[in-house]
C-alpha cells in the first residue's frame, strides 16, 4: 500500500546545489566547456533576437521594433525571444548577450530543470536518493538532449517542476509570499516557454489543479472548504495576471499580423510528431541519430530517454497499487503521449481539443509525458526504499523483460549488418591506418549506422541493468545513485554529438559575432543589395548576416520563427521588390544625397529632405498598424505602398519628417508588469530575510 503523499518544503543544500552543477558539467561537457557549440537553431533562430535586445537596450534604444530582420518585426511579439523574461533582461543590462552568455544561460536552464525536480520530489517526501535520481533523469532526459538547439522548448522544461512546487506550497502552506512566488515562478515559465508548451501547461495545469481538489476533499471531506480552496487560486491568478499584463498587450497586438496567427490550415500541416518507433529511445536513446525512414520524424523529435532505473520501476508502478495521485500522473502521461503522435490523433488535435490546432509540432508535448512519467516511476522507486522491499519475482520479471528487449536489438543488429553490410567496422577497417584520431572520431560519426548502435549501447545497457539489480538486491542505494548518474551522463554525452553541438568552438562562433558593428549606428543611405552583402557569413552556424550587420533591408528572405503578414508580399517574387533602392527613397528622385538623417533609433527616423515637386517618401519597413508618421511636427497620414511599405506623401520644398513606432499602450502595460514583478520580488525578500534573522 502507498503511504500518502505529503507536501513540505526543504531548503535546497549547497551539497545539492553543487551535485547537480557537477552532473549538468559533466553530463553536457562539449557544450558546458565552451569546446562546441549549441547548433542549428539555437544560433540560427533564438540568438539573433536577444542579441539585438542586449545591443539596443546599452546603446539607449529600447527595442520594441527589430527593423534588421526581413524588414522589421515588432520585437515585443515575438514569442522565441524572451523578450517578456527577466533573465533575458538581466544578461542583456549586465552581460550583455554574445555566444559565451547565451550557452550560459541554456546551461542555467538545464541546471534549474535538474534541481527543480529533485525540489519537487522532495515536496513530494521522496528520499533524498529518489530526488537526486529523478533530478538527474529529467537534467538528461532525452528530451533535453533532443532539443538543445531550441531554446525557449527547455526553458519552458525547466520552470515546469517549480511551476508544480510553487503550487503545492500555495496549497499546502499558503501564505502571501508563497502566492506571490507562485505567480512569479508561473510567470517565468509563461515567459519563457513556447507556445507550444504555454498550451500543454494549460491543460496540464488545469488537470493538477482539479487532481488537487479531488484529493483535498477526499482526504478530509469535512474540514475542506470550497471557498478557501478557491480564494488560494485566486491570490495566484491576480497577480499573475499582472505580470503577465505587458506580454498578454504585447502578443495580442501581433497575434492578428502574423503568418502562424491563425489556426493550421488543414490537419496535414501538422509536422514532426513523436512517432511511435521513437519508443525505443526508452533502452537505446543512441539509436535515434540514425534511421530517419524508421522513426519517421525530425531527430529532435525522437527521444524520450528517462534513464534505465525509473524505466524499470515505470513497469513495476504500472502493476501496483496506485494512489489519486499516481493515477493522476499515469492518465496525464498517457494523455499527453497519445496528443504527441502523429496519424490519427492529429484530428484529436485540429478537430477536439481547443487550442491545440495552433502547435504545429505536436512533438513537443512529450516533455508533459516524461514529466509526468518521471514522478509516477519515482513513486515505486521511494516505496521500494521507504518499504523496505525485497527484490521479488515481480521486480525479476521487469529486470528480465528489459534484459529481453536488449537482447533482442543485439540480434536485430546483428542480422541488419548481414543482410545490409552496413558498419562502422568495415569504413574503419579500411580507412582508419590512413587517417589520425581525429579524423577516425570523424569518420564513426558519420559512418556509425543504426545497426551499430543497437548492438553497441544494448551491450552498454545489458552492463547497467545489472549493476541496477545488484545494488537494489543489497540495498546499496549510495551505489545505485553512483550507477544511474554513470548511465546518465554516458547516454547524453553519446547523443550530444548528433542532436546538440557542431563542431566548430563557443570561440569561434564569438568571433563571427564580433564582425557585428558596435551599438546601433546609422544604417547606411545605399542601396540594399550593397550595403547588405548577404554572401558575406549567409550560411554561417549564426544564420543570415542580416541580422547582426545592422542594415535595413534584405535582398533575399532569410527564414526567421516570426513572420509578418506583409513579409510575403515584399518577398513574393523571392527577392525584394525594392532591393535596388535604399531604405528611405522618393518615388520620383534617385538623388539620395538630399535626405539627411538627422536622429536614428531601432523605433523611429527622424530625417530631412528638399524636394523639387510632389513626391512620395518610402520607408522600407513593414507596414504595422503602430507605425505612425509626422510632417514638419504635424501629423501625416501613413501610406500603405504596395500593401508591404511604409509611405508618405510630401509636398514641394523642404520637409522634416519623422516615422516611428507608437508603443505607448504596450509601454504602460510593460510598466505595469514591471512595477508588479518589483514589488513581489522585494515583499518576497523581505519576509525571507526576516524569518532567516535570528530572533
Amino acid at each position: 500500500m502507498q503511504s500518502k503523499r505529503k507536501s513540505r518544503s526543504r531548503k535546497v543544500s549547497f551539497k545539492t546545489i553543487a551535485v547537480f552543477i557537477g552532473l549538468m558539467f559533466v553530463a553536457y561537457l562539449p557544450m558546458t566547456s565552451f569546446q562546441f557549440f549549441i547548433k542549428n537553431d539555437a544560433f540560427r533562430g533564438y540568438f539573433p533576437a536577444k542579441f539585438f535586445i542586449s545591443e539596443a537596450v546599452n546603446s539607449n534604444n529600447f527595442p520594441w521594433w527589430n527593423p534588421y530582420i526581413n524588414f522589421g518585426i515588432p520585437q515585443y511579439g515575438d514569442m522565441n525571444s524572451g523578450f517578456w523574461s527577466p533573465i533575458t533582461w538581466i544578461i542583456a543590462y549586465t552581460f550583455k548577450y554574445n555566444a559565451y552568455t547565451f550557452t550560459a544561460e541554456l546551461m542555467l536552464y538545464l541546471f534549474l530543470a535538474g534541481i527543480g525536480m529533485y525540489q519537487l520530489c522532495r515536496t513530494y517526501k521522496f528520499t533524498k536518493s529518489v530526488s537526486y535520481i529523478t533530478g538527474a533523469a529529467y537534467l538528461c532526459s532525452g528530451y533535453m538532449i533532443g532539443h538543445l538547439q531550441h531554446f525557449n522548448w527547455i526553458s519552458g522544461a525547466a520552470f515546469l517542476p517549480w511551476c508544480i512546487w510553487g503550487y503545492h506550497m500555495l496549497i499546502d502552506r499558503f501564505s502571501l509570499k508563497n502566492a506571490l512566488q507562485t505567480a512569479i515562478i508561473f510567470y517565468l515559465f509563461l515567459s519563457s516557454a513556447h507556445p507550444g508548451l504555454i498550451i500543454g501547461g494549460i491543460y496540464f495545469f488545469i488537470g493538477y489543479a482539479l487532481m488537487t481538489f479531488f484529493q483535498k476533499k477526499n482526504e478530509a471531506e469535512k474540514a475542506f472548504r470550497m471557498n478557501s480552496f478557491l480564494r488560494k487560486h485566486l491570490w495566484v491568478l491576480i497577480p499573475l495576471l499582472l505580470l503577465c499584463y505587458g506580454m498578454i498587450v504585447g502578443y495580442s497586438d501581433i497575434i492578428p499580423n502574423m503568418t502562424r496567427g491563425n489556426k493550421l490550415a488543414t490537419v496535414s500541416t501538422f509536422t514532426n510528431a513523436f512517432s511511435i518507433q521513437s519508443l525505443t529511445s526508452l533502452l537505446i536513446p543512441l539509436a535515434t541519430v540514425k534511421g530517419s525512414g524508421f522513426f519517421l520524424t525530425d531527430i529532435s523529435m525522437r527521444n524520450m530517454y528517462m534513464g534505465l532505473l525509473l524505466l524499470f520501476f515505470l513497469i513495476i508502478a504500472l502493476r501496483s497499487e496506485k494512489n489519486l495521485h499516481q493515477k493522476f500522473l499515469l492518465g496525464a502521461g498517457i494523455f499527453f503521449f497519445l496528443i504527441s503522435l502523429g496519424g490519427p490523433f492529429h484530428y484529436l488535435n485540429y478537430y477536439v481539443l481547443p487550442l491545440m490546432g495552433y502547435v504545429r509540432m505536436p512533438g513537443e508535448f512529450i516533455i508533459f509525458s516524461l514529466f509526468c512519467l518521471l514522478l509516477f516511476s519515482a513513486y515505486g522507486l521511494n516505496s521500494f526504499i521507504t518499504e523496505k522491499k525485497e527484490f521479488s519475482e515481480a521486480y525479476e520479471k521487469s529486470y528480465k523483460l528489459i534484459k529481453y528487449f536488449l537482447r533482442l536489438f543485439i540480434g536485430i543488429g546483428v542480422l541488419g549488418i548481414i543482410l545490409t553490410q552496413k558498419s562502422i567496422l568495415f569504413s574503419v577497417f579500411l580507412n582508419s591506418s590512413k587517417m589520425d584520431k581525429s579524423s577516425i572520431l570523424k569518420l564513426i560519426i558519420s559512418n556509425i549506422s543504426f545497426f551499430d548502435i543497437l548492438i553497441f549501447q544494448s551491450i552498454i545497457q545489458i552492463y547497467f541493468i545489472k549493476k541496477i539489480k545488484i545494488s537494489l538486491i543489497t540495498r546499496n542505494f549510495k551505489k545505485l545513485i553512483q550507477i544511474t548518474f554513470a548511465e546518465l551522463i554516458l547516454a547524453t554525452l553519446l547523443n550530444i554529438p548528433f542532436t546538440g553541438v557542431g563542431k566548430l568552438s563557443v570561440g569561434d562562433i564569438n568571433y563571427i559575432i564580433s564582425k557585428s558593428p558596435e551599438g546601433i549606428p546609422n544604417p547606411f543611405l545605399l542601396n540594399i543589395d550593397k550595403s547588405n552583402n548577404e554572401s558575406y557569413f549567409d550560411e554561417s552556424p549564426i544564420g543570415s548576416w542580416n541580422f547582426y550587420n545592422k542594415q535595413i533591408g534584405s535582398k533575399y528572405y532569410h527564414f526567421y520563427p516570426i513572420e509578418l503578414n506583409t513579409t510575403k508580399n515584399i518577398f513574393k517574387d523571392s527577392i525584394s521588390f525594392f532591393s535596388n533602392k535604399p531604405y528611405l527613397f522618393l518615388l520620383k528622385e534617385t538623388n539620395i544625397n538630399k535626405i539627411k538623417i538627422l536622429n536614428y533609433k531601432v523605433n523611429s527616423v527622424e530625417l530631412f529632405l528638399e524636394t523639387n515637386e510632389d513626391d512620395t517618401l518610402i520607408f522600407q519597413q513593414n507596414i504595422y498598424p503602430l507605425w505612425t508618421c509626422s510632417l514638419n511636427s504635424q501629423p501625416n497620414q501613413i501610406i500603405k505602398y504596395k500593401n508591404a511599405f511604409n509611405a508618405t506623401y510630401l509636398p514641394k520644398g523642404k520637409n522634416y519628417v519623422s516615422f516611428q513606432i507608437n508603443t505607448n499602450s504596450i509601454s504602460h502595460a510593460y510598466d505595469i508588469s514591471k512595477l508588479v514583478l518589483l514589488i513581489c520580488t522585494l515583499y518576497i525578500l523581505i519576509v525571507y530575510f526576516r524569518r532567516s534573522s535570528p530572533s
